[in-house]
């Protein structure tokens, strides 16, 4: 799975169109740091926690990204369209959640968005 120009940009559109604050933001990345040290079985259980929080915040615009979220999906683990629709959401945030390159580009996007 990789990000590429396509996938970028659908998560641009996504977070757009979603409206998501510094606040939401910095409150994951807390709680991401809160799983440093610890066992593996309570990593897992801090990146439900997070993608559990994403999916209830995302929730209410889901109707307004869902073009966006499926496009990216296929995107990003490179398969069709129709396969993306279909893939267990809970599952892609998970790995999106461990995705050094995925946390890393939200990281500076957060950053130069301060900037602004």
């Amino acid at each position: 799975m990789k990000l590429t120009i396509d996938s970028i940009c659908l998560i641009s559109a996504i977070l757009d169109k979603v409206k998501l604050d510094d606040d939401f933001i910095n409150e994951m990345f807390f709680i991401g740091k809160s799983a440093n040290g610890k066992s593996d079985e309570e990593i897992k259980m801090v990146q439900n926690k997070i993608g559990m929080k994403v999916i209830m915040k995302l929730g209410s615009q889901l109707h307004n990204v869902r073009d966006e979220l499926i496009k990216f999906v296929a995107s990003y683990k490179e398969i069709t369209e129709e396969e993306a629709a279909k893939i267990n959401v809970i599952d892609v945030v998970k790995e999106l959640i461990s995705d050094e390159s995925f946390t890393s580009f939200l990281k500076r996007t957060v950053v130069q968005g301060k900037k602004k």
